[in-house]
């Protein structure tokens, strides 16, 4: 386990991403100021209004 993170090692970050997303039904907002790395694992990026307009379109259970 990684001690800052706390992450195991050997854990495909990206892939377990994917499935507790799919597990729960869940999108990802990425805010266009974040890093590249958070705006590459989210379902949409956009500004706040953007943002808020399309977690109000979503059937998802979980907005994040």
């Amino acid at each position: 386990m990684n001690a800052i993170t706390g992450i195991p090692q050997g854990i495909d970050l990206r892939a377990e991403i994917d499935r507790l997303r799919k597990e729960r039904n869940a999108v990802i907002l990425g805010h266009y100021y974040q890093k590249p790395e958070i705006q590459d694992l989210s379902d949409f990026v956009g500004d706040s209004l953007e943002l808020s307009r399309k977690a109000a379109e979503t059937d998802a259970d979980v907005i994040a």
